[in-house]
């Protein structure tokens, strides 16, 4: 009887353990969120080495059955190596920002095949890209948010409404909601719910809006999952994307 698993992945956090080993989670293609230990990563003739795991790298891996919630791999290989995004300052913001929205948010261990090929997608897709990629990350955390079931309802738009982003809806006035952006931004909003992380489109915002636009995302997947706290890499992200867009 085979006692190993076999399956795509996709490198979500990396700690070291001890002198010389890993503890990483991977959202696996066929066995969903997974952890696993790699032993003696960091020796100089490991088998398995850390370097492996960086965030968001696109990996094979076979992996010992295991009953525990900790597995331990077997093998691991470069399933995709990009070839843009290691020497892009902007695509290693984007995949900095990428990787932390979706270890927050990614918090069901159950296989979802099409959540982990819209992500293998749009890496592939983000490490292809030319041209302006300013975008990319309001785009697929929009896109993120309908995968994990608590997309934004973009229907009902008119203008001069604002996004409630409790309710996850647009209202015509603002009346006792908590949490919401206003007018102006709303329109922006909508205007990105309507674009595919695909379509390679400038939206045209300007460093402002798409720092306020920014805002609002993480704010609304602040409300709708469950622990989510603060991100770190969002001010990077902003800073980056303000100097080189």
């Amino acid at each position: 009887m085979d006692s190993s698993d076999k399956t795509r992945a996709i490198v979500l956090k990396a700690i070291r353990y001890g002198d010389n080993s890993l503890i990483v989670k991977l959202l696996t293609e066929q066995n969903g969120l997974r952890s696993f230990m790699v032993k003696g990563a960091f020796n100089k003739n490991a088998k398995i080495r850390a370097a492996l795991f960086q965030p968001l790298t696109l990996l094979d891996i076979v992996s010992a059955k295991s009953r525990g919630d900790l597995g331990y791999l077997k093998e691991a290989s470069i399933e995709y190596a990009y070839q843009d995004i290691p020497v892009n300052i902007t695509k290693n913001a984007i995949i900095l920002f990428v990787c932390e929205l979706m270890s927050k948010s990614i918090q069901e261990a159950e296989t979802d095949l099409e959540l982990f090929d819209f992500i293998h997608h749009a890496l592939t897709h983000l490490d292809a890209m030319k041209g302006n990629i300013a975008d990319f990350p309001l785009k697929f955390a929009m896109e993120l948010s309908r995968f994990l079931g608590f997309s934004p309802n973009i229907g009902g738009y008119n203008p001069g409404f604002i996004f409630d982003l409790e309710e996850g809806c647009f209202r015509h006035d603002v009346g006792s909601i908590a949490y919401f952006i206003d007018s102006q931004l709303s329109e922006l909003y909508f205007r990105l719910g309507n674009t595919s992380i695909f379509d390679d489109v400038s939206l045209n915002f300007t460093n402002n809006e798409r720092r306020q636009l920014m805002d609002a995302v993480t704010t609304y997947y602040k409300l709708h999952v469950s622990g989510f706290n603060d991100m770190n890499s969002t001010e990077i992200l902003k800073t980056v994307l303000s100097v080189n867009n």
